[in-house]
């Protein structure tokens, strides 16, 4: 559980950082500085969307209002930040919705929304998530996953044939454990450090991961296979403690409101050419791309998304078949 005392005992010994965009000149009026907070290093690809919505705002507020950096999972655990955000400790958070969906299930939704972030800004998707969270003391401002459709992916030491995974034990959190369930596979759920050797000693047939970050762990080094077929978008976004958000002078909000698409379609640049370099680093590596037929492909992505949607009509009623209908 969250420590409101822990946390300012691990921000007494981290500096503001990464006042990015920050103007040389300051206004004499005291600006205000609103902390922000990561889950994974700033260096990880899917931390882009702050540094994104962070260079926008100091830039184009001029220096009336700063986003700054306090740090990421070394100051508080991602699974905790929600709570940081919703509290007030954090003004603004960028995380993933996997890191909080026990407490918002609807943050999963944006997984089984195939549409692009500027199609889900106009049809009433953000609308709706945005009087989703309200409900609990957050502002969600925007949606900076970038990779609509293509956020994840499998890797397999077996060369899959069709969209089935019988037999196999495949390597999960718990974003994909109704996909390898639907596709008749075992799911292991397992840290990101313990992938490796269990690929290595074969404890598992494969694993499921996002595009990027395979060579970092080095899983390229134990795995064969890519199965080429994406699934799911990314579900990153920007929260602000409400409070904050409302206390922040209209022209302000309304600037930084105004910043939504612009900052949504720079992630979305960078997580295209991101994705592009991975797949070429690892064809470089030796790995193998299976591409499915057709068909073969058609039965994958059904699995992938009935199974997603499922579980959250499981776990939110209320708003389920709304954000199913808007979202895909």
């Amino acid at each position: 559980m969250f420590s409101a005392k822990k946390f300012a005992a691990a921000l007494a010994g981290v500096a503001l950082v990464g006042l990015a965009g920050l103007p040389t000149t300051v206004k004499a009026a005291d600006p205000i500085i609103l902390k922000g907070l990561i889950p994974w290093t700033a260096d990880f690809p899917g931390s882009y969307g702050f540094f994104a919505f962070q260079k926008a705002v100091n830039k184009a507020l001029k220096g009336k209002v700063i986003i700054s950096l306090i740090g990421g999972p070394e100051v508080v655990p991602p699974f905790e930040q929600f709570e940081a955000v919703r509290d007030g400790v954090v003004d603004v958070l960028m995380t993933a919705g996997a890191y909080y969906r026990s407490t918002i299930p609807e943050a999963a939704a944006q997984l089984g929304a195939s549409k692009r972030a500027e199609v889900l800004r106009t049809n009433g998707w953000l609308d709706a998530m945005r009087e989703i969270h309200k409900e609990h003391g957050v502002y969600y401002h925007s949606m900076v996953s970038g990779n609509a459709g293509n956020g994840y992916r499998c890797y397999s030491n077996v060369d899959l044939k069709g969209a089935d995974l019988s037999g196999l034990k495949m390597r999960v959190s718990p974003t994909y454990v109704p996909l390898v369930t639907a596709l008749k596979g075992t799911p292991i759920l397992m840290k990101a450090g313990e992938v490796y050797t269990a690929l290595e000693r074969k404890v598992v047939s494969g694993f499921c991961w996002t595009f990027y970050g395979i060579r970092d762990y080095g899983f390229h080094e134990v795995t064969k296979y890519v199965i080429n077929q994406p699934f799911y978008s990314g579900d990153q976004a920007i929260l602000i403690n409400l409070k904050t958000w409302n206390s922040l002078p209209a022209d302000a909000r309304a600037a930084i409101e105004g910043l939504g698409v612009a900052v949504e379609a720079d992630v979305e640049k960078y997580i295209t050419g991101i994705n592009d370099k991975e797949d070429a680093a690892l064809k470089k590596e030796g790995m193998q791309f299976i591409e499915f037929s057709a068909a073969e492909a058609e039965k994958w992505q059904r699995a992938a998304y009935d199974s997603q949607w499922k579980e959250i009509a499981k776990k939110s009623p209320k708003w389920a078949a709304k954000l199913e209908k808007l979202g895909k």
